[in-house]
């Protein structure tokens, strides 16, 4: 009976320990199962963690062309600016000339309509005069037609150049060549160096520095000399009207030489100022020292960082 009970306690302790192995290997199979799934999510997760990466990459490659292109299209910006400049600058020069010469043209040809008025409309008494005071007389009037004759012709004809002219320097060959010198311009450049962007290469300027600015001197200086010579016949024609009333005629002489002196100084003054080579501080620094950026910096702090 005892060895009955013993072999029914074995049976029984081998049936728990199955039934318990049996759990632990369908828990085993569940945990490996459960394990299986979880790395193929992890495999799953860093695939995506991969892709997100990727895209992230290729953003930053896509921020780095637009900003690339931006920085492009910046300088594209820039060089149009200044070009902007060059052109509102011929603009403005060209309508400069334009009035000095149509003021000194017009006034040119008044004091030559006077002149001649004066041949036409004022009587002369050979008779009564002398022939000193009537070839005076006439050499002023010739005097005073001619240069005003040469100076309005000469200015006519320099304004009808300029208005030819001064188109050609801001068409659309100009602008593409000057816009490829900013584009080489920005490929060349490197931080530090003392370099200024591009200029025209055909300006304007030059070509009244060129070509019109010594006729225009000269054009001016005949004017001064049609104006001295009209206001000198003043005197002959002053005695010789008021001969008979010596105290008229020399008060009148008088008047003429004070007004003479007066034009001397306001020529003086304000002639040679027209004609004189001002060199203006804000065409000389219309150009930034270095990259079109440096509009924003205060003037002479790009000098002082390269130095």
């Amino acid at each position: 009976m005892g060895s009955s009970a013993m072999d029914a306690m074995q049976v029984l302790f081998t049936a728990f320990d199955t039934g318990i192995s049996s759990v632990w290997r369908e828990e085993d199979r569940s945990w490996r199962s459960e394990d299986r799934r979880w790395r193929t999510e992890d495999v799953d997760y860093r695939e995506e963690e991969r892709r997100w990466r990727a895209e992230e990459g290729e953003m930053r490659c896509n921020e780095h062309r637009w900003r690339k292109e931006d920085v492009d299209q910046q300088h594209v910006e820039n060089a149009r600016y200044l070009w902007t400049r060059f052109v509102e600058k011929n603009r403005r020069d060209v309508e400069e000339k334009s009035e000095q010469l149509k003021a000194i043209s017009n006034l040119a040809a008044l004091f030559a309509g006077f002149g001649v008025v004066t041949l036409t409309q004022f009587p002369v008494d050979s008779t009564q005069i002398s022939a000193i005071w009537i070839a005076f007389y006439g050499v002023l009037t010739a005097i005073t037609v001619g240069m005003m004759t040469v100076a309005m012709v000469t200015c006519t004809l320099i304004l009808g150049s300029i208005l030819k002219n001064g188109k050609l320097y801001v068409n659309e060959e100009a602008e593409e060549e000057f816009m490829f010198k900013c584009k080489a311009f920005i490929m060349n450049y490197k931080e530090g160096h003392a370099q200024k962007p591009p200029y025209p290469r055909l300006t304007f300027e030059a070509f009244w520095s060129l070509r019109c600015d010594s006729h225009w001197r000269r054009a001016f200086q005949l004017f001064a000399v049609g104006v001295l010579s009209f206001l000198v016949s003043l005197v002959p024609i002053g005695w010789i009207k008021f001969f008979q009333s010596p105290v008229t005629a020399y008060l009148f002489i008088a008047i003429v030489g004070l007004s003479i002196v007066v034009w001397g100084i306001v020529q003086w003054y304000w002639g040679t100022h027209m004609t004189s080579n001002i060199t203006r501080s804000e065409e000389h620094g219309m150009q930034p020292t270095s990259l079109p950026f440096d509009w924003h910096l205060s003037p002479g702090s790009t000098h002082q960082a390269h130095m």
